[in-house]
């Protein structure tokens, strides 16, 4: 079966760790026992959608700390490929990948992800997945938790999310697989699909999988988010199509070639908005997108925006001189 697998040894005792983490282990206790205090957030961050989602992160010494963590334990970790979330070589078009030629797909999502990782699903993770000792699983569950639930936009968030139906989630893929119908996990969004017709009994069926084993595992679907789609009409996964291979819908690759040409007109007309280096670094962000999808149309709007940055970083920089009498006050109060 297709499942997670940790490759090195499990560590037992405290000491073990410290020395796996290359810190003292006086100095890992002592941040233990006050990672709490060391969170910074919520901060807003939106989505592609248009909503906002908020996210932490962590001071050092946490921060270092987390990310030795992912180093020595999650990325000699083998993830199964029908994870394509926050790992590296994987991404969202990765995900969408999977389900090339679908002619049925159902989108879910789970509610409230990361707030539902419970410190005892994450005790549960180094325990029973990595098999650590207890004192070991408890202590990387105080360092990798806070107020009793994982934080999203820590350092070890990403990869406690994917291995949060560790012990389960291969199982359903074992059983959607013999019915011919492939998953992914993009961290909270699920995607099954079919590359022939989906019989409205097997799709009953396979969502109510879906939902046991997110069920068992404590969480809960957004049956507001569900999804259902079939090849008659656009199959959108993530934002993709994904009728045949991953592409960007029309309308958003028009809305891209249109905010490249706006600012064309803005640099054209010699404005100096403040907000056009902001605008600049959004179409960069969007065109990038693009190629990353449609590579000939994308390194052709690139081209045209770093004219576009040229020409501004060529402009010259605007200053307010000094009046008159600001200049007599900075005399008349500068000390002798």
């Amino acid at each position: 079966m297709d499942h997670p697998i940790y490759k090195h040894r499990p560590v037992q005792t405290i000491s073990s760790l410290a020395r796996a983490l290359r810190i003292s282990e006086s100095l890992l206790l002592g941040i233990a026992g006050r990672a709490t205090d060391l969170y910074i957030g919520p901060k807003p961050k939106p989505k592609k959608n248009g909503g906002i989602r908020y996210v932490f992160d962590t001071k050092p010494p946490l921060k270092s700390l987390l990310r030795r963590i992912n180093a020595t334990f999650f990325k000699h970790t083998q993830f199964p490929k029908y994870l394509t979330g926050s790992l590296s070589g994987r991404d969202f078009v990765a995900n969408v990948e999977i389900h090339r030629d679908a002619r049925n797909a159902v989108t879910e999502d789970i509610a409230q992800f990361f707030d539902c990782i419970s410190a005892d699903c994450v005790y549960r993770i180094w325990k029973d997945f990595f098999h650590f000792g207890d004192e070991v699983a408890a202590l990387l569950t105080k360092l990798t938790t806070k107020d009793g639930r994982v934080f999203q936009g820590t350092p070890t968030s990403s990869y406690l999310a994917n291995l949060a139906f560790w012990d389960r989630e291969f199982a359903l893929v074992e059983k959607l697989k013999a019915r011919g119908i492939r998953y992914s996990r993009y961290v909270d969004d699920i995607t099954i699909s079919t590359v022939s017709t989906l019989a409205e009994g097997d799709k009953r069926w396979a969502i109510s999988q879906i939902y046991a084993m997110i069920g068992a595992a404590g969480f809960k679907p957004q049956r507001s988010k569900h999804g259902s789609f079939s090849a008659n009409s656009p199959i959108r996964i993530m934002g993709l199509n994904a009728n045949r291979a991953p592409t960007l819908p029309k309308q958003e690759r028009s809305a891209i070639r249109a905010q490249v040409y706006q600012l064309e007109q803005r640099v054209a007309q010699a404005d100096q908005s403040v907000d056009l280096s902001a605008a600049l670094s959004a179409a960069i962000g969007k065109v990038g997108r693009l190629k990353r999808l449609h590579p000939s149309e994308g390194a052709a709007l690139r081209l045209r925006l770093d004219a576009i940055r040229r020409t501004l970083d060529a402009q010259p920089v605007v200053t307010h001189a000094t009046t008159p009498i600001q200049a007599s006050n900075e005399v008349d109060t500068a000390p002798f």
